[in-house]
């Protein structure tokens, strides 16, 4: 049973826990096993959104330490909204170019100082107001053993192995500080102290909401709390409020503060775009509706993973069947009769029991934001990194808790799991490493999903297999016949096993789709140039004039030298700083899951 009595009420042995050179130690031994766990991983390339956010984004390159330089990284990158993020990518590329190791192991790094913050909250929140020497003892070793387990969990890898997802990483590391600095303040003697440790918190938030918009739920978790921990001190302050002239002036600034967060959350997620309910996404088959429907299936999918994260079970690019309505699948009406039963009970236990309620309306909390009607993927991984640590919470106070002979057992097992999810994670960072290997994991996890099967065609396709990259595209475009980019792939592939016919009617198609698509362009009227069908490669050229980005310059050069040796004049020929009408891309059109 759950032991609740006062410290010196307690029926607890003093529990020795080893001297501070030894926890030290045994800090140390989890850094080092984590770090073998993810070694793999530390090989690996850049994936995905890593070659928007990353790769081509120029402001990104830093190469001195300008004060325009630096101004320009964290303003003009990507996402724009995420500077600090961007900055701690510029700074990688200044000290090792566009080399991914030096990414991934400045992602390793983060994610262990996220373990020293996180241990850091648990003996915070664990001890609370308590002051048993044996209790303390306790809450550190219990933290130590949760922090662990949290480290090497195998659903962590997204935000640690996926270069583009420091963002994830940062955001929790710089949100788990300013809770832990909140926590201080709140027990500091001094008013100096207080105002010291407040300052720091707000400092830290604001760095996490530079890193990633979902740290922008940190003050509701703050609030919680509050009224979790301190609800007699805030009951205090309601019959203080009842007098008029504490009553206007106090509903006049939560009023402004609640303004101040809407244009916040307005501007920063450009809710114009973003924000739906009943109209489709943009390059999206479903809209908010149908988005938040689903998500009460995806949740307990989550949760599925966090107890049974087996090797095969993850994915970066999860196949996910769509909720059209309450009842088609019928298990989102189930998902949503037992989410009401889970938050009813987690209130009642907030109010009850606050060391268990609180990390579970904090856990819920933080996912409300990108479960919402947003123009986000409905499903990835590292959407957990930062909600875990509420559910790391609230293990470390349930074993805290118990009583020493009833501790054993779960420490036992957790001790036994952690090896298990050691190898997991081991596993799962070997498959990382190799592209071919990650992309053909993800193809066949996800059969019938477009994008899994366009990029491991062509990655096939760059790793000279040809006839498997074609089997790989041809697929893909069974699944989307409409794409532009998968079928300028496609055509590659055959100009390079020499099938040009088959290659121009590709290239073909995709200028058609889109014509915009300056790759397309360019490569048909080279087909063109190349079977003597000099005038409508003439055409072509032009047109690639026309749609080409300026960082396509070398293309634009030659083909300007191209068309000189044809006899063409080239003054009508639209200027190299022309206003493009489309930029290339060779990923999938759907928005970056780096804004998941």
């Amino acid at each position: 049973m759950l032991a609740h009595a006062p410290d010196h009420l307690w029926p607890m042995r003093p529990t020795k826990l080893p001297d501070a050179w030894l926890l030290v130690t045994l800090l140390l031994g989890e850094c080092v096993a984590v770090i073998l766990v993810y070694w793999p991983g530390m090989h690996a390339g850049f994936y995905f959104d890593d070659h928007q956010n990353i790769v081509g984004a120029t402001a990104l390159h830093l190469t001195d330490l300008r004060v325009a330089a630096i101004s320009e990284a964290m303003q003009d990158g990507f996402l724009r909204s995420r500077p600090i993020a961007n900055l701690s990518m510029a700074l990688n590329h200044l000290f090792g170019s566009l080399e991914p190791k030096g990414y991934h192991w400045t992602n390793l790094v983060i994610h262990l100082a996220v373990g020293l913050a996180l241990f850091n909250l648990l003996v915070q929140l664990s001890i609370h107001d308590r002051r048993s020497m044996a209790v303390k003892r306790t809450a550190i070793l219990c933290a130590a053993i949760v922090t662990f387990l949290y480290l090497l969990h195998p659903l962590n890898i997204q935000a640690v192995t996926y270069v583009v997802q420091r963002m994830s990483s940062m955001a929790t590391l710089f949100s788990l500080i300013a809770f832990t600095c909140y926590i201080r303040a709140r027990r500091r003697p001094t008013q100096l102290a207080r105002v010291t440790w407040f300052s720091c918190s707000l400092l830290s938030w604001m760095l996490a909401v530079g890193s990633k918009e979902v740290a922008l739920a940190m003050p509701v978790v703050v609030l919680l709390y509050e009224l979790a921990f301190h609800r007699e001190q805030w009951q205090r302050l309601r019959a203080r409020l009842n007098h008029p002239c504490v009553l206007w002036p106090a509903a006049v600034m939560v009023l402004s503060v609640s303004a101040l967060t809407i244009y916040l959350v307005w501007n920063m997620y450009h809710l114009n775009g973003v924000l739906h309910w009943h109209e489709p996404f943009t390059n999206r088959d479903f809209n908010g509706y149908q988005r938040v429907l689903t998500q009460l299936r995806v949740q307990f999918f989550y949760l599925g993973l966090l107890l049974w994260p087996a090797p095969s079970r993850l994915n970066l690019d999860h196949e996910f069947s769509l909720s059209l309505s309450l009842t088609d699948p019928w298990s989102t009406a189930i998902a949503l009769g037992a989410w009401l039963v889970i938050i009813a009970a987690t209130i009642w236990l907030f109010r009850k029991h606050p060391r268990y309620g609180f990390p579970l309306l904090a856990y819920l909390t933080l996912h409300l934001m990108e479960s919402g009607p947003l123009n986000l993927e409905l499903v990835f991984e590292h959407r957990m990194y930062l909600p875990m640590t509420m559910l790391a919470v609230l293990l470390t106070n349930i074993l805290v808790d118990l009583k020493p002979h009833q501790r054993n057992a779960p420490l036992s097992v957790i001790v036994f799991v952690l090896p298990l999810l050691g190898y997991a994670t081991y596993q799962r960072n070997v498959v990382w490493a190799d592209p071919l290997v990650f992309h053909d994991d993800c193809a066949r996890k996800s059969p019938n999903k477009f994008r899994p099967q366009y990029n491991l065609g062509t990655v096939l396709g760059m790793a000279g297999r040809y006839s498997e990259a074609q089997r790989a595209l041809n697929r893909a475009l069974a699944l989307n016949p409409e794409h532009s980019e998968a079928h300028n792939q496609l055509a590659n592939t055959y100009v390079l096993t020499g099938n040009t016919s088959l290659a121009l009617s590709h290239y073909r198609r995709a200028v058609a789709l889109n014509p915009g698509n300056a790759e397309a362009v360019f490569n048909l009227a080279q087909q063109l140039d190349s079977a003597g069908r000099l005038a409508e490669a003439v055409e072509g050229y032009r047109h690639f004039l026309t749609v080409a980005p300026p960082y396509l310059a070398p293309q634009i050069d030659s083909t300007r030298r191209r068309l000189a040796m044809l006899g063409r004049a080239i003054s009508n020929v639209p200027s190299r700083n022309q206003e493009p009408a489309a930029t290339l891309s060779n990923q999938d059109q759907e928005p970056d899951p780096a804004k998941q």
